[in-house]
């Protein structure tokens, strides 16, 4: 029986009727994008979703407020930096203003922490607990390439979260400068600084709240648990070094994210580490190094719950 063919069934006269069609099965014979534009679409699809776009209203709320909150001591920095101008106290309010290049990653260090914990269980957890996993698997994705996409595309949501706060301080110090080209030079060394410290805290930051959100459906649990891994390390640090246990606190240290981003941070922009709260000598391109370790492990173990995964 062809496409075209029809069969006609009835009853008497006044009954109803019905018809069936053979439709007949077709062959996709269309474009096939592969699996290189699946994990282009699912990063995009992270990345979106970590901001609410394309979602409810509620879900604009957190990424809106963690938004303003990042912008906001940038903002405020320009805004005075503005004044300044106006009354020729620039240069004195520049060598008083604690927020700069290498100091404004620290100051937003707790929005940024916030983010993560509220908006990585955005993904992985929602995923899994709506049970959407396997349909993802059953397209063009591999299983690492599903957990690769999540983690690449929350790491570019991060580095926008970094990035334009950082945008906002270089136009208003540039702009507002007598001299605009002399100010651009004089900001342009540390640029690439400021890149590379963006990227290591989205990785940092972005792998250990993904990896926590790989292992539970409980939203409440996710948040809970990577504030915590946020913050409870470097607790713990301080606490076992003021036992008189160096080694120990040492190693600790080398593990908290907050300590690693001072240390990186130090090591970027040439700075010396701060001895109130390192009480040893320690130097700091070890943090760049237990940053990539870090990272490393925490992105390997979210891939690995999805690659090991029964669905």
């Amino acid at each position: 029986m062809t496409a075209s063919s029809r069969v006609r069934t009835g009853t008497t006269d006044g009954s109803r009727t019905g018809s069936i069609y053979d439709l007949g099965y077709r062959q996709y014979e269309g474009p096939r994008l592969g699996r290189g534009h699946a994990i282009r679409t699912m990063a995009t699809d992270s990345f979106r979703t970590a901001y609410g776009i394309g979602h409810g209203g509620r879900a604009k709320i957190a990424p809106v407020i963690f938004g303003i909150l990042a912008i906001l001591p940038a903002i405020i920095v320009v805004g005075v930096l503005t004044l300044a101008v106006k009354i020729g106290a620039r240069e004195p309010f520049e060598n008083a203003v604690p927020l700069g290049y290498d100091t404004y990653y620290r100051s937003i260090s707790v929005v940024i922490a916030l983010f993560c914990a509220a908006q990585a269980p955005e993904l992985f957890a929602r995923d899994q607990r709506h049970g959407v996993i396997a349909l993802y698997f059953a397209r063009a994705l591999r299983r690492s390439d599903y957990a690769m996409a999540r983690l690449t595309g929350f790491g570019l949501a991060l580095l926008v979260l970094l990035l334009v706060p950082m945008a906002i301080l270089l136009v208003g110090r540039v702009l507002l400068s007598t001299d605009v080209a002399a100010a651009f030079g004089e900001d342009l060394p540390k640029i690439p600084a400021v890149i590379a410290e963006a990227l290591v805290i989205a990785a940092l930051f972005g792998s250990l709240a993904m990896a926590v959100s790989a292992y539970t459906t409980r939203r409440a649990y996710a948040v809970a648990a990577t504030i915590a891994l946020f913050v409870l390390p470097g607790v713990v640090a301080q606490i076992v070094i003021g036992l008189g246990s160096g080694p120990v606190g040492t190693w600790l240290v080398l593990l908290s994210p907050g300590t690693i981003l001072d240390g990186t941070s130090a090591f970027l922009f040439g700075k010396s580490l701060n001895e109130d709260l390192f009480f040893f000598e320690l130097p700091t391109w070890t943090f760049l190094l237990s940053a990539a370790g870090v990272t490393a492990v925490a992105a390997g173990l979210a891939i690995r719950r999805f690659v090991r995964m029964a669905v």
